[in-house]
C-alpha cells in the first residue's frame, strides 16, 4: 500500500513556519508554582500538566476489508494530564521528609467517547539528607529512567497501536527504549559526589504468563527485581555532558512446566548539550524482554512463557536545537526481538523503527505548542505514519 509521507511533511514544513512566525512575536511571562507555607513550616505544592494532541495518522491495512484506515483523533500523548500534589515537613536532624501523590488523567479510552482513565502513578515518601535520598512506595523504576528523558516523546506522542489506543500514547517504548514503568518499589539514590550518581532499587516483580498460564500460583517471583543505574555528569564553558550505564535482573520459577529463568538487561547512553545543541543516545540489550518493551509483557504461546526466550535491543539516537524558546530536533530508534512466537504470529525476529521531527515553541512559560510528523513500521504492528499537534499547559 501507497503511503502519505509527502502530504505529511509537507503539513510539518508548513507548520514550522508558523510556529517560527508565532515564536518572533510573543513576550514570555513568569513561571509560578502553586504552593502555601503553614506558619510551623509545613509547604503544600501543587504543579502539573493538561497536554492535548491532534493526530491525524494512516495505518496500513487496518481496516477489515485489508486498506488502509486513516484517522484524527483528540488525544493524550505519552504523558497523560497530571496533577502532583507534594507536602514537606520541616528539617529536622538534618532530615528533609516529603510526600508525593500524582493522580493522572486519560483523554480517550478504549470506547473513545467519555472514557478517559483515571489513575495514580505515583504515592512516595521521599527521605532526604546528606546520606542522599531514599524514595518509598510507587513510581518510576530505575532501569532506562534517564533514557526515557528524550526530547521528542517525552513531551510529545511517540509510538502508539492504532488509531483508537486507549489511555496514553508509548513514546520510545518498543522503539528505543524498555519503559522504567510506574511499579511499587525502594529505591537508594546517592548525594551528588562530584557529579556523580547512583541509584539502587528494589522493585515489586512482574509475573510473566500468557493466556494459558494461571499468574498467581503457576508463576513464583519470590524476590524483588533489582534495578540499578550510575551516571556521571560534568559541565564546560558551553554545556554539559552526561553518561550513563545500568542493569537489571529479576528471577522467574514456573512452577507446572519445572523450570526456571533470569530477566536481565544491560543500558548505556549519553546525553550531550552545547551551545544551544542537544544530542543524546542509548542502547540497551535483554533477556526475557522483547521489542514491546515492557518488563513482564504476557505473549500467547503454548506454554504462556513464550518471554522467557526473548532476546531484546532497543537503542535511539536525537538531535536538537535550541533557538531560545523554540527547539526542533529529530530521533530515529529500533525496538528488536529474536526468538518468540506472539499474538500476531511466529517470527524469529520483529523491528520496530520509528522516524519523528518535533518541534517545541515556548508560547509563555506555562504554555507549549508542539508539532511531531513520525513514520512506524513493524512486523507484529500495522505500519503508519502521523502528523500530530499539540498543545500543553504546565504548572
Amino acid at each position: 500500500m501507497s503511503r502519505s509521507l509527502p502530504k505529511l511533511y509537507r503539513r510539518f514544513a508548513y507548520t514550522l513556519v508558523v510556529l517560527v512566525a508565532l515564536s518572533l512575536s510573543i513576550q514570555h511571562a513568569n513561571a509560578q508554582l502553586v504552593s502555601y507555607e503553614s506558619d510551623d513550616g509545613w509547604n503544600l505544592g501543587v504543579t502539573g500538566a493538561i497536554p492535548v494532541f491532534f493526530n491525524l495518522s494512516n495505518h496500513d491495512d487496518f481496516r477489515a476489508d485489508g486498506n488502509d484506515q486513516f484517522s484524527t483523533r483528540v488525544m493524550s500523548g505519552f504523558n497523560p494530564g497530571n496533577v502532583t500534589f507534594t507536602v514537606t515537613a520541616p528539617e529536622q536532624n538534618g532530615v528533609t521528609v516529603s510526600g508525593v501523590f500524582q493522580i493522572n488523567h486519560h483523554l480517550q479510552g478504549a470506547s473513545i467517547q467519555n472514557d478517559g482513565l483515571f489513575e495514580g502513578r505515583v504515592a512516595d515518601i521521599i527521605v532526604a539528607g546528606d546520606f542522599g535520598s531514599l524514595n518509598i512506595g510507587k513510581g518510576l523504576g530505575v532501569f532506562q529512567s534517564i533514557s526515557i528523558a528524550d526530547a521528542g516523546s517525552g513531551m510529545g506522542v511517540g509510538r502508539f497501536a492504532g488509531p483508537d489506543a486507549a489511555d496514553a500514547t508509548l513514546g520510545r517504548i518498543g522503539a528505543g527504549y524498555t519503559y522504567a514503568n510506574f511499579n511499587p518499589r525502594v529505591i537508594y539514590n546517592t548525594p551528588d559526589l562530584g557529579g556523580f550518581g547512583l541509584s539502587i532499587g528494589l522493585i515489586n516483580p512482574e509475573k510473566p504468563g500468557g493466556g494459558n498460564v494461571n499468574r498467581i500460583t503457576d508463576i513464583e517471583t519470590p524476590a524483588p527485581r533489582f534495578e540499578a543505574q550510575a551516571d556521571y555528569t560534568f559541565g564546560f564553558d558551553a554545556g554539559s555532558l552526561r553518561l550513563w550505564a545500568g542493569g537489571l535482573y529479576q528471577y522467574v520459577d514456573v512452577v507446572s512446566e519445572n523450570f526456571s529463568y533470569d530477566i536481565t538487561g544491560w543500558d548505556v547512553g549519553a546525553r550531550l548539550n552545547a551551545a544551544g545543541f542537544g544530542l543524546t543516545g542509548s542502547y540497551s540489550e535483554t533477556s526475557g524482554i522483547g521489542s514491546d518493551g515492557l518488563i513482564g509483557l504476557g505473549l500467547d504461546s503454548p506454554s504462556g512463557l513464550a518471554q522467557a526466550d526473548m532476546d531484546g535491543q532497543q537503542w535511539y539516537v536525537e538531535g536538537t536545537y535550541d533557538f531560545g524558546g523554540f527547539i526542533v530536533g529529530a530521533s530515529y530508534g529500533e525496538g528488536i526481538q529474536d526468538g518468540v512466537t506472539n499474538p500476531f504470529g511466529t517470527f524469529s525476529r520483529n523491528t520496530n523503527q520509528l522516524i519523528m521531527g518535533f518541534t517545541r515553541l515556548t508560547v509563555t512559560d506555562n504554555l507549549t505548542f508542539m508539532a511531531e510528523v513520525q513514520d512506524f513500521s513493524s512486523q507484529a504492528q500495522a505500519d503508519y505514519n502521523a502528523f500530530i499537534l499539540g498543545a500543553q499547559l504546565t504548572f
